[in-house]
C-alpha cells in the first residue's frame, strides 16, 4: 500500500469569545477533519484540503489565534490504517443515515412530496460525498438506490401524464 500524505492543522484560539472556537470547530467538522489531539486535526493531503486548511489557518490568525499547517506521513502502517478507518467510520455513519432516509421515502405515494424529499436527500448526499476521501463502500449502494428511485419517479410521472 502506498503511503498516504496527510495535512495537519495545529491551532490555538483565545477562549473568549467562544463563538470563534465554535466557528473553527464547525469548519473542521464540515471538512470531515479528524481530531488527533485537542487542537490537532488531520485530512488526507490534496490541493483542495491543503488550500482549505491554509484558509482556515489564516482565519484563525485573524481571530488573534495561532495556527500552522504541516504536511507529513505517518510512520507505521497500523497508524495509517487506523487513521483511514477513522475517516471511513465517520463517512459510513453519515451514509447509513442517508440510506435510512432513502428507505423511508420509498413508501411515500405523493409524487411531489417524494420528489421534494429525494432532492433534499440527494443534496445532503452530495455534500457528504464531497468529503468521502477514501470512497466508502456505501457510496455505490446509495448511487444505485437514487438511480432506481429516480427512474421509478420518472416512470410514474410519464405514465401519469399520458393517461
Amino acid at each position: 500500500m502506498a503511503k498516504i500524505k496527510w495535512i495537519f492543522l495545529i491551532y490555538k484560539i483565545p477562549r473568549e469569545p467562544s463563538s470563534k472556537r465554535v466557528y473553527v470547530w464547525r469548519k473542521l467538522k464540515k471538512l470531515e477533519a479528524v481530531t488527533l489531539q485537542d487542537a490537532v486535526f488531520v485530512l488526507p493531503y490534496s490541493e483542495k484540503t491543503f488550500e482549505q486548511f491554509q484558509w482556515l489557518a489564516a482565519e484563525i490568525i485573524e481571530m488573534d489565534g495561532e495556527s500552522s499547517v504541516w504536511e507529513s506521513y505517518v510512520t507505521t502502517n497500523s497508524q495509517e490504517k487506523a487513521l483511514v478507518q477513522k475517516f471511513t467510520d465517520n463517512i459510513n455513519t453519515q451514509y447509513e443515515n442517508i440510506i435510512q432516509k432513502l428507505n423511508n421515502i420509498i413508501a411515500i405515494t405523493d409524487i411531489c412530496e417524494k420528489e421534494k424529499q429525494m432532492r433534499n436527500i440527494i443534496n445532503e448526499y452530495m455534500d457528504i460525498k464531497y468529503y468521502d476521501y477514501f470512497k466508502s463502500k456505501f457510496s455505490d449502494k446509495i448511487d444505485e438506490i437514487i438511480t432506481r428511485e429516480q427512474k421509478q419517479l420518472n416512470e410514474v410521472k410519464f405514465n401519469g401524464e399520458s393517461e
